[in-house]
Parts: structure tokens; C-alpha cells; sequence
């Protein structure tokens, strides 16, 4: 397997469209990482550069300590699969899969061995006869990555691989990218705009938009310590709330004005007002499962009105609405909870993120 290293990576094209913009990104020998971000924000373009299969405009690709640019992609040691599978429909599963070793002349012993390794490891045995057509999508799926591990890959490269199948069957082939990882320990970039699947399946998420990189760190640091507004509201289902509003200083305090109510600010975060809240006009970011709710009055609390319930099993969620703005607030699940009322929300102090509304 190798490391990656992306530095200052544009793709500018003749049109004059900046599709990514020195974009900077280390991956770690046998990482898993994704890249996530909404339609034309440049994930795939960077994918598609790192295989060779788009041309760089700017900056560098080091593939290991090698400096790829110029590369073929036939000799980078790059393996891709694609959202559509790209199966050959004429041929059988054995066939698809070995396809790649057959164009490398691959000696007929190995190239046996290697498929019917590939047969075990996707669960694919018995069905070696078969013709895509015969196939479920999830099957379908697992051939087209099993042609891509048997050329034995530096870098896996996976395309949006799970957009075509129903959402019970992405869910069990999340399960399968994550197991088959952490057996073979590939170096992995999985472009998704799923951030359920970038949550579950990765080492790092790399998030991006408008071809700029907004932010890149764990699952879990991502979710608790987004970086800017962008990366809060994507990240997270339900999204981040974002509550507008300005920030004043009465006394030794700083005051969140609201649609003509006050919160005032915990003391844990006047720092981060000090130093990233340059202007009044501010936005409060906070997680639907980081408010206490209440229907009794309660001093320093942020007011509004309920609105709707919304059932998902697991989890409830009432819609508050604070003047014009709509959040969303988990409840207990298979509660009651009446509804256009005035309740009165109470952030969690350590879950309180805040944005300049000018900047993000």
C-alpha cells in the first residue's frame, strides 16, 4: 500500500471554471478516507486527478515519495471503482473479475488464485457463472470491487460506489467496505455526498465545497468541533440549528439578541467570541440533542413556539419556530409533547458553537 500527498492541487478548466482550488491533503498508508461535500463542490475531480484519469493544472500528486503528475494511469498502481460498476455485461463474474489480469497477461495459475480469493472474500462463490444480469445490485457491487483488489492496488480508489442501491442494501455494504478494509488495510479515498457513509466507513473525512477543502479530521472531531458554519450544517442529520442573531456586551457579559429576546452567553465561550466574532452579526449553532426543552418560563432560556413532531423510531424531533427560523430539538422518543406552545430551549454551555454570519 501507499501514502498520498496532495499539495496545492488545482483543475482549471478551459472554460475558465476553478473545479478545485489548492486543495492540500495527506493520507496515511492504509487509511480510509472521505471526501464528502455537495454536488460540484470538487470530489470527484480530485478522485478522478488522483487516478490519472483528469489532468492537474496546479500543484503536485505524490503517490508513497513518487511525484505522479505526469504518471500514466496505467502504472500509478491505482485501482478505481465507479457508481456505475462498469461490468462487462457479455461476460461472467469469474470473467469480469479476472478481466484486468487477463490484459496484464497474468500467469493463468495466479490469475485463478486471485479470483477465487476475491470469490471468498465478496461472498461471491457459487455465483462465479453468472452474468451481471443475473446479479442483485449489492452483487454486482462486490464484482466490480473484486476486479479493482485483484490487482493488488497501492490505492483504492471508490466513486460513489454505493448511490445505485436501496438504502437497506448501503447500509450492508457499508458493513462489508468496513470489514474488507480492515482485512486487507488498502489505502482507501471513498467519495461520497452520504455523510452517513463518510461517518461510518472512515478514518478521516475530508470535507469540501466549492472546490475549496473546508476541513479534515476524524468522524467524531468533525461532528463536535466543526470548523466553520459550511462544515456544521452539512455534517449531522437532523443538521445543525442555526439561530441568527448579534452579540453585545452588557457588564462583564456578552448578550445574544434574537428576534427581540436576550440569551446570555456561557462564560466557556467568551474567548471564542473574542477571537473569532470580529462583527455583531453572529450566528448560535447547536445540535437538535444539545437543548434542554421546557414548557415552564425559565430565566435565560432561548423562546419560541412548538411546531411539528416528527417521528423517525429512534429519535423525535419538535420543530420550534424562533421568529422566521425553523430548528429542530430531539425530544424523548414516544413522548407527548403539545404543540404550538411557548417553549423555552437551554443550550447545552460546552455545545454552543458560534459563526460570524458574514464569514460562514
Amino acid at each position: 500500500m501507499a501514502s498520498l500527498k496532495l499539495e496545492n492541487i488545482s483543475k482549471k478548466y478551459p472554460n475558465g471554471f476553478h473545479a478545485v482550488k489548492n486543495l492540500n491533503l495527506d493520507i496515511k498508508d492504509g487509511e480510509f478516507i472521505s471526501l464528502v461535500g455537495p454536488s460540484g463542490c470538487g470530489k470527484s475531480t480530485t478522485l478522478r486527478m488522483v487516478a490519472g484519469l483528469e489532468d492537474i493544472t496546479g500543484g503536485k500528486l505524490y503517490i508513497g515519495d513518487k511525484l505522479a503528475n505526469d504518471v500514466p494511469a496505467k502504472d500509478r498502481g491505482i485501482a478505481m471503482v465507479f457508481q456505475s460498476y462498469a461490468l462487462f455485461p457479455h461476460m461472467t463474474v469469474e470473467a469480469n473479475i479476472g478481466f484486468g489480469l487477463k490484459i496484464r497477461k497474468v500467469d493463468d495459475k495466479i490469475k485463478r488464485e486471485k479470483i477465487q480469493w476475491a470469490l471468498k472474500l465478496l461472498d461471491l462463490e457459487g455465483l462465479e457463472k453468472r452474468r451481471p444480469s443475473e446479479l442483485s445490485g449489492g452483487q454486482r457491487q462486490r464484482v466490480a470491487l473484486g476486479r479493482a483488489l485483484v490487482l493488488d492496488p497501492e490505492v483504492l480508489l471508490l466513486d460513489e460506489p454505493l448511490s445505485n442501491l436501496d438504502a437497506k442494501l448501503r447500509i450492508k455494504m457499508r458493513t462489508e467496505l468496513k470489514r474488507i478494509h480492515k482485512k486487507l488495510k488498502s489505502t482507501i479515498i471513498y467519495v461520497t455526498h452520504d455523510q452517513a457513509e463518510a461517518m461510518t466507513l472512515s478514518d478521516r473525512i475530508a470535507i469540501m465545497n466549492k472546490g475549496k477543502l473546508m476541513q479534515v479530521a476524524s468522524p467524531t472531531e468533525i461532528y463536535n468541533c466543526p470548523n466553520n458554519k459550511f462544515v456544521a450544517g452539512f455534517i449531522g442529520s437532523p443538521p445543525m440549528n442555526f439561530i441568527e442573531g448579534s452579540v453585545e456586551m452588557i457588564g462583564d457579559d456578552y448578550v445574544f439578541n434574537y428576534n427581540g429576546g436576550k440569551y446570555t452567553l456561557p462564560k466557556n465561550i467568551h474567548q471564542v467570541i473574542k477571537e473569532k466574532i470580529k462583527g455583531k452579526d453572529v450566528v448560535i449553532g447547536v445540535r437538535p440533542e444539545d437543548f434542554d426543552i421546557s414548557l415552564q418560563a425559565t430565566d435565560n432560556a432561548i423562546k419560541g413556539v412548538s411546531s411539528v413532531i416528527e417521528t423517525l423510531g429512534s429519535d423525535d424531533y419538535v420543530a420550534v419556530e424562533i421568529g422566521k427560523q425553523l430548528i429542530s430539538v430531539r425530544i424523548e422518543p414516544g413522548s407527548t409533547f403539545p404543540l404550538d406552545q411557548d417553549v423555552y430551549l437551554i443550550p447545552k454551555a460546552n455545545k454552543i458553537h458560534m459563526y460570524d454570519n458574514a464569514k460562514d
